[in-house]
């Protein structure tokens, strides 16, 4: 049975609010964040979501839950190798 969890997206040591890696089986295959749409400050706010898989696909979602079905429904088995990969 997979697995889908998700953690806060850490970069450079930090950590923003509502920004998170999304994990399948342990392993990191997309991103999902809430941020405002358009450039003023009276931009609705969504949820951004992205796939790190092979193709990669994105897009907008109302609400986090959403945003991570999205994920689930894109994120195909093809990932990238990395070097943490090689070595296993």
């Amino acid at each position: 049975m997979t697995r889908w969890t998700y953690r806060p997206c850490i970069i450079a040591g930090t950590s923003r609010p509502n920004d998170y890696v999304v994990r399948r089986d342990g392993r990191d295959v997309g991103r999902v964040m809430q941020q405002r749409l358009g450039m003023s400050a009276g931009g609705d706010l969504v949820w951004w979501w992205g796939t790190w898989t092979y193709p990669s696909v994105h897009g907008y979602a109302e609400s986090l839950e959403q945003a991570l079905e999205r994920v689930r429904q894109g994120a195909t088995d093809d990932l990238p190798e990395t070097g943490a990969d090689r070595r296993r």
